[in-house]
This record gives C-alpha cells, structure tokens and sequence, in this order.
C-alpha cells in the first residue's frame, strides 16, 4: 500500500515534572510523533534504504531524511545505523519499530472497520499480525483490485484462534482446514524453510556457515516461544539434514515472528524464514541465506472462507487470486 506523506514542523518533548503525565489533552499529543515520521521511519527501517522508502511513499529522499532527523532529535536519540547507502535499525530503532508497526496496522485495521462501506460491500480478513504484516500488506493493492471493494484486515493471535467467532469474518489465514472443503480454501503458501541472518552476521561466521549444519552448535538460534500449531522448528529443520539440533544456548525466545525476524535482521542470531514471508528482507537486503536452501514440511498456509463468504462473488474472488498466486 503506498501513502503520500507531508512535511510537518518539527517539535519536542514536553518536559512532564516528575515523570508525571499531565491530563491535559494538548500536552500529551506533543508526546506523539507526526505520522508522517512515523511513516517515514517504518518504511525506511522495512526497506533498509531512505531511497526505496521515499520511493515507497511517493515523495523524495531528501524529505524522508528529514523526517528520520527530526524524529530521532524529538526523541534524543539516534535509530538507525548508516552504511553507504542502506541503513540499518539500532537497538533504540528496534524497539521503536515494534511499536510502531502494531500502531500503524491497529489504526489501519480500525480505519478499515469503521469505513462507510457495510459488511456486505467488503471483504474481511482474519490472520495474524504476522500474516497481515509480512505476507498480506505486500499484496494488499492486487487483492484490493481484486475483490473491487474496500478490505478489512482483523488481526488475532494463535492463542485465541479456537474462539474466534465473528460473524463478519469472510477468510481466515489458518494452518488448518477448519473442516472446510477443497473448493473453500487455498494455499497461499507451502511450508517451504531455510535458516537466514543478517549479512554482518553472515561474513561475521562465514568459515562456520560454510561447514555446514552439523558445525552450527555455537551459533545462537533464535526460536518462537509461542504455542506451536505444528509449523517447523530447528528440531525438525535439524532432523530433515539427518541431525540433532545442538542444544539450547540461552538465546531470547519471541512470541512474534516480526520481531523474531528484526532481531536477526539485528545480527543477532539464525532464524528460520518461511518462503512467502520472509521474501521483503531479502529482497532489501536486510537478510540473507545462511546455508541449505528451502527445506519443504507439511504445513502449508491455508486461505480459508468461512461459510458467510462461500456465495460471495467478492470472496470468491480473492480466493481464487490466492490461489493462483499460491507460493
């Protein structure tokens, strides 16, 4: 999705005595940073260059740079680290980008909801935040031109699949079937997985990336700690080479796979990158392939309607996109 973004007046931080925050409505909106930097920043952070960003939202490089300068001195400190002419997320800038990525996509979706089109001019969407984020907004225009009426995305997390029940719901992005018949669902994408890291990282242990799997054992392996709905993990990644996946070195868990993927874009560990979500790292350079190419399991990502949508041309449509596009 391509946004046009402004330029706005610099500000900063009010000083709140005592680290109290005032009631004052006027004084807490100074907390909150232009969207136009906000959307300056995500862009350049995802792409890793301030030229795809400016690219990206229609405007010059020169004016996202200002956006990025005025947003780190508003917040005192800097977010990126510069290389040549790609740039690269900070500890500072990490932390940042989480936020703002779930505050981006929780105003998109609540844009979306309250949208003057009813529920049955409009296609809604359940999935994840890290489906909506990694592999639907990269597709959001052709599904948009697709379906012909606006899309709601309605983000959930795994842990509450079991009890999700509304009844505008029109597809659902699940690992399983949900009972439904062949002609209600499509892959959007096989469970295809090979193990990615940044590039610093990557030239930092080549001489051990090259020795293959089985010379892995020191390297730190960041891994999801979130409840498994039977996608892969290291232990079968290991066990599909033929190996035992060398035992746990302490590395942090996450519970997002977004953040999972920043923090190897971070160098700090291997991570395991699914085909068809992994594709917009690579593609800015952010990460590369650590050693054997895509591994194929047995999960695939299933687009689902649900039986509101079966008779829905709208539906219908968007389903047979997916599928033709399955990766």
């Amino acid at each position: 999705m391509r946004h046009a973004i402004t330029e706005t007046p610099k500000h900063t931080l009010p000083f709140v005595p005592g680290g109290h925050i005032s009631s004052d409505m006027r004084l807490r909106k100074r907390w909150i940073p232009s969207t136009s930097a906000l959307l300056a920043f995500e862009s350049a952070a995802r792409n890793g260059h301030f030229s795809r960003a400016a690219d990206e939202l229609n405007t010059s490089q020169s004016a996202i740079s200002r956006h990025i300068a005025g947003l780190e001195d508003q917040l005192g400190t800097k977010l990126f680290e510069r290389k040549g002419g790609k740039v690269a997320l900070n500890s500072a800038g990490e932390r940042l980008y989480r936020s703002v990525v779930l505050g981006l996509e929780t105003i998109q979706a609540a844009s979306l909801d309250v949208a003057n089109a009813p529920d049955d001019e409009q296609l809604v969407i359940a999935c994840t935040h890290e489906i909506s984020h990694l592999y639907i907004m990269p597709r959001f225009e052709a599904l948009q031109k697709t379906a012909g009426q606006p899309i709601r995305i309605m983000t959930f997390d795994y842990d509450h699949f079991d009890t999700l029940a509304d009844p505008r719901i029109d597809m659902v992005f699940s690992y399983q079937d949900m009972g439904s018949r062949p002609e209600h669902r499509a892959v959007a994408f096989s469970e295809a997985v090979m193990p990615v890291c940044s590039p610093a990282f990557a030239k930092r242990h080549r001489s051990t990336l090259e020795e293959g799997p089985a010379a892995w054992g020191e390297l730190p392996m960041l891994e999801l700690i979130k409840s498994n709905r039977g996608w892969a993990t290291w232990e079968t990644w290991f066990a599909a080479h033929g190996l035992r996946r060398p035992e746990a070195r302490g590395e942090p868990g996450f519970d997002n796979y977004v953040y999972m993927l920043e923090a190897a874009s971070q160098g700090r560990g291997l991570a395991l990158g699914w085909r068809g979500l992994i594709e917009g790292y690579l593609d800015a350079g952010r990460l590369v392939s650590a050693g054997p190419d895509f591994v194929e399991f047995n999960r695939p990502l299933l687009a689902v309607l649900t039986e509101r949508a079966q008779h829905r041309s709208i539906a219908q449509n968007c389903l047979a996109f997916i599928r033709a596009n399955s990766i």
